[in-house]
């Protein structure tokens, strides 16, 4: 299987089967949640989490409402041998801000269409790997991951959206979260929070 020509956008569902394939799945965060549950391990992929699938692990998926996934189908010695020990034991992985960039440039540039064009996909999947797979680099909270976790909170603000979620999704510490939400809104995390439910409150009420 060449990866290049193996990357496609997906849509789950609300009900899955568990299968498995013969080949490294990748499945990759752009819109929505997903429970997915690998070899009796569940986890939910939303937003900064995406999960990595080893041949002929089983695994069974359920869609959360609107939903889209980017999906990399690939041979596994596309990885390291050390990166696929620790997917036995954690399937799960943090989608990194620089890797949640590339995502998003990957499905402007796609469109509608649901499979990566074979010439972005050579370009964009060394790149995205290394964002994913690459040791983290520390670097100063910015505005845009506020922005980004603001826009998934006003789409479900009656979610459960605890401190710690929320600094995984800016993909900062709760240090940092209270600052920029200081620095941007004069309000503390929780009281942003609260005030956008009260918001949405009156809106329904109206």
């Amino acid at each position: 299987m060449q990866c290049g020509d193996a990357l496609s956008f997906r849509s789950y569902g609300p009900a899955g089967h568990s299968h498995s394939h013969a080949h490294l799945q990748l499945v990759l965060p752009l819109h929505g949640s997903l429970e997915l549950e690998i070899e009796g391990r569940g986890g939910r992929l939303d937003a900064a989490r995406g999960a990595l699938v080893l041949p002929g692990a089983a695994h069974v998926q359920s869609g959360n409402g609107r939903n889209r996934f980017l999906i990399v189908d690939c041979d596994s010695a596309l990885l390291a041998r050390s990166q696929l020990e620790r997917a036995q034991q954690r399937p799960f992985l943090q989608v990194s801000g620089a890797a949640r960039s590339l995502l998003e440039f990957i499905e402007i540039r796609t469109g509608t269409q649901p499979n990566v064009s074979t010439a972005l996909a050579q370009h964009a999947l060394p790149l995205l790997l290394d964002a994913l797979f690459a040791a983290p680099v520390a670097a100063a909270p910015s505005g845009a991951a506020l922005r980004r976790l603001s826009a998934q909170i006003l789409e479900a603000p009656g979610q459960a959206w605890s401190l710690a979620r929320m600094a995984q999704v800016a993909g900062v510490g709760l240090t940092a979260l209270h600052g920029l939400f200081k620095r941007e809104y004069g309000l503390t995390p929780a009281q942003w929070l609260l005030q956008q439910r009260l918001q949405l409150a009156q809106r329904q009420l109206a």
